[in-house]
């Protein structure tokens, strides 16, 4: 069960907005690691993303 009052973030969070593709796959965090899995596999077939989305409208 999930506290009713969450709890805020110990720290400011990073900005990494300065940093290239290449800096942020450097970073060992697996959510970051799986976000930018993902927006690479959206760059690199995009088609294919689309197909998946269009063949689950009915």
């Amino acid at each position: 069960m999930a506290p009713s009052h969450p709890r805020p973030c110990p720290g400011q969070l990073p900005d990494l907005s300065g940093l290239d593709l290449p800096a942020l796959r450097g970073i060992a965090h697996p959510v970051l690691a799986e976000v930018i899995e993902g927006l690479v596999e959206r760059v690199t077939h995009p088609a294919e993303i689309l197909n998946a989305f269009d063949s689950g409208v009915t």
